[in-house]
């Protein structure tokens, strides 16, 4: 710390003399220990300057200097490019393979020769069993030509002007059961007569008997010696009749039969009316 003798100014400044009053600084005793002060100036002389400025450089060693040149940075790869080269060649494999096996394929398949075909009848069913003619009064006799299967009767009822597959007709309701007849093929048999006993006949195999007399029918297999129908159905249409306009009286005969015709067991007769109206 330098201190003016004549107006005591202190100045902790690098300064030879003092601001207020310009007297020469004074630096008391030991106020300069631990301090390292800078360098003294040199004289700078203008001509050394500008002999330096003027004196020609010699720049001929970098004249052939060969530096890094500029690359350009490597092109990155393009992974779609080799995905779609890849995909290309494996259609061409496969369109390939595929000509090939085709190509094996009508070489070594032949159509099987087929055997010539015939025209032959067809008919919608087959041909409907015949019924055994049996006395009506004598229920027993019948019964007893059938040694081993028999049938009993319990009873029928019909529900008129009824619909089926579009036809206007009548349902017949049966119940009965069977004995000895388990795993037998046999019918539930229905024939249509007038009351006089005059056959009803037609020509569509699938209402008519092997006689063609008005018949429908209900296949049977029974499950067990000794099986119970509740309630076994079948249908009949009203124009199946083929009867001219008027009022008539006719019956059904409901029976058991096998399918070579053969009688199991009558079951019951069921009279009723049918009239036909004028259209």
């Amino acid at each position: 710390m330098k201190r003016c003798h004549k107006c005591n100014f202190q100045n902790g400044a690098m300064i030879d003399y003092c601001w207020q009053c310009g007297t020469s600084l004074e630096t008391p005793n030991g106020a300069n220990r631990g301090y390292q002060g800078a360098a003294p100036t040199q004289a700078f002389n203008l001509a050394d300057e500008y002999d330096f400025r003027n004196q020609k450089q010699d720049f001929s060693a970098y004249q052939n200097f060969s530096g890094p040149r500029y690359q350009k940075p490597a092109a990155a790869q393009s992974y779609g490019g080799i995905v779609l080269a890849l995909g290309a060649f494996f259609l061409v494999l496969l369109a390939v393979t595929g000509a090939g096996a085709a190509l094996v394929y009508l070489t070594f398949h032949k159509e099987p020769v087929k055997p010539p075909q015939y025209e032959r009848e067809r008919t919608v069913e087959p041909v409907r069993p015949g019924r055994v003619e049996t006395d009506r009064s004598d229920s027993d006799t019948n019964r007893a030509r059938s040694s081993v299967a028999a049938a009993r009767f319990d009873r029928i009822w019909v529900d008129y002007d009824v619909t089926e597959n579009k036809r206007l007709g009548m349902r017949i309701h049966v119940k009965f059961s069977v004995d000895n007849m388990k795993d037998v093929d046999s019918y539930l048999a229905v024939h249509f007569a007038k009351k006089d006993g005059a056959k009803l006949r037609t020509t569509n195999k699938k209402f008519a008997d092997r006689n063609g007399q008005i018949a429908v029918y209900r296949a049977l297999k029974p499950g067990f010696d000794d099986t119970d129908y509740d309630d076994l159905t079948v249908f009949m249409p009203y124009d199946e009749f083929q009867l001219g306009r008027g009022k008539y009286r006719l019956e059904l005969d409901a029976d058991v039969i096998r399918p070579s015709g053969e009688l199991v067991d009558h079951l019951t007769f069921y009279d009723f009316e049918y009239e036909k109206f004028a259209r």
